[in-house]
């Protein structure tokens, strides 16, 4: 098999809370705790696979983004309860992230949710 030759690296997330906005994230999604990163450790980096990695930064004014993640099974059941127990509203549509559902019309499972800055975020298997 080749290999791609275009990778994902990473991308910034605007946010108003820096500490509060990642750590929701890896927390949700069941990864190790960010990180600074930076010259003045101005920002943190939640890492994932294959050396990319998101970089939360701080912004008075955030601009919403949606952002979308493809993980096994057993993470997205273990994604979906967190969302529960934290009380966060999700749901199966873009359009309707409320909607409490996870189920995805290609058959596996996708699910949806705002932070406090408005960013779309989404989880699918």
């Amino acid at each position: 098999m080749t290999q791609p030759t275009v990778q994902f690296d990473h991308m910034a997330v605007d946010v108003r809370d820096l500490d509060a906005s990642a750590r929701l994230i890896a927390d949700l999604l069941g990864l190790a705790a960010p990180v600074p990163e930076g010259a003045d450790d101005d920002m943190l980096r939640i890492d994932l696979d294959h050396d990319a990695f998101i970089l939360f930064t701080a912004s008075p004014e955030p601009h919403p983004c949606h952002v979308a993640f493809r993980v096994a099974k057993p993470r997205f059941d273990a994604v979906a309860e967190r969302l529960r127990q934290k009380g966060i509203a999700f749901g199966n549509d873009p359009l309707e992230p409320t909607n409490e559902r996870l189920d995805d019309f290609r058959g596996g499972g996708r699910v949806y949710f705002h932070d406090a800055d408005g960013h779309l975020w989404e989880v699918a298997c």
